[in-house]
């Protein structure tokens, strides 16, 4: 044993149980810290609120509300999901958000479609201390909010649409030249330009290890069926030498009709992203050739399990890259026998 200043000793010399009781003191101090971020205790018999708010109330949602009712009920919360019409509007959003917030729930889920609209109620969320994630769509700049995001990394989930577009040009037509349409239905959507240039930079790709030389184009359709059905009539009988067409949404479903009505299945290459109804009998089809989901059940699975996280236990969320999986006639029996749970 060592003495310093006549008082000091060597911690290992202590007595049995003193470093145990230092530590478990220290950690309890920590404890203090980490609780000040939880929740306030609930009411006997009470629950808690937890809401989300979507940009659209179309199909692609059908999953994200069934991971999110699911968690929900499994932590016994009221869980409520708000949407309204399509296509999609930034001042009905960002009434249903404040919808949302005048509630008073714990915590919300919201989708940021526009780079700046949203903001505002995020702020007033977090300056109210209702914790919020992101999911589906954060668009840019959502990094300075400091909120996570739950959803597809859409510049590399681009790119592997890209290298499916020009895997299936190459192997349906033969031809190591010609353009792939790259199908863009709201130009200005920072998800839908971002899978844009990951799905050029995935035919440039190709291009450099196949010997290829396709070319791109993104050119706009709509939402609606028989507007892009127009639009893609008229841009196919412009383009002669294409080659493919590659959907930043789920556009290949209306290609994929376009084609069956003027003889052209199989003919050209079509492909996009999103596992809806219309898309997955494409794809059984072969009407369309590829399309790249990105697990909308865990869009609203974890993103429900971090606010839980957060408001339970005091951890910070972080963001939850719900990945790119190609769906081709590889895997469609499985993965529209998975999908149909939904409706």
């Amino acid at each position: 044993m060592t003495e310093k200043n006549g008082n000091e000793r060597n911690e290992s010399n202590a007595g049995p149980g003193v470093g145990r009781r230092l530590f478990l003191k220290t950690a309890g101090i920590g404890g203090v810290a980490a609780a000040s971020g939880l929740a306030a205790p609930l009411a006997t018999g009470a629950k808690r609120k937890v809401v989300f708010v979507a940009h659209e109330d179309i199909p692609f949602f059908a999953p994200v509300r069934a991971g999110f009712k699911e968690f929900g009920t499994l932590r016994d919360w009221d869980a409520q999901f708000f949407a309204r019409g399509t296509p999609a509007n930034v001042a009905e959003t960002v009434r249903l958000q404040v919808d949302a917030l005048n509630s008073k729930p714990d915590a919300v889920g919201f989708t940021r479609i526009n780079e700046t609209a949203f903001d505002e109620n995020i702020m007033r969320a977090k300056d109210a201390g209702i914790p919020v994630v992101l999911y589906n769509v954060a668009s840019a700049g959502y990094e300075k909010l400091d909120v996570p995001f739950v959803g597809q990394d859409f510049i590399p989930a681009g790119r592997v649409n890209g290298l499916q577009a020009a895997k299936y040009a190459h192997q349906l037509t033969g031809k190591t030249e010609g353009r792939i349409l790259i199908d863009n239905p709201s130009p200005g959507v920072s998800a839908l330009e971002e899978r844009a240039t990951g799905t050029e930079q995935g035919i440039d790709e190709y291009n450099k290890q196949n010997g290829t030389n396709y070319t791109y184009e993104t050119f706009t359709t709509a939402n609606s069926q028989t507007e892009a059905l127009s639009r893609i009539d008229a841009k196919m009988r412009a383009t002669p030498d294409v080659v493919g067409f590659a959907s930043t949404v789920s556009g290949n479903w209306f290609a994929a009709i376009w084609a069956e009505d003027n003889g052209m299945t199989g003919k050209f290459a079509n492909g996009g992203f999103d596992l809806i109804p219309g898309v997955l009998e494409a794809i059984a089809a072969e009407t369309s050739h590829w399309a790249i989901g990105q697990n909308p059940f865990a869009q609203g699975w974890v993103t429900a399990s971090l606010l839980d996280m957060q408001l339970e236990a005091g951890y910070k969320p972080f963001d939850y890259d719900t990945g790119a999986e190609v769906v081709d006639k590889s895997n469609i029996e499985a993965v529209a026998e998975r999908e149909a749970r939904f409706g």
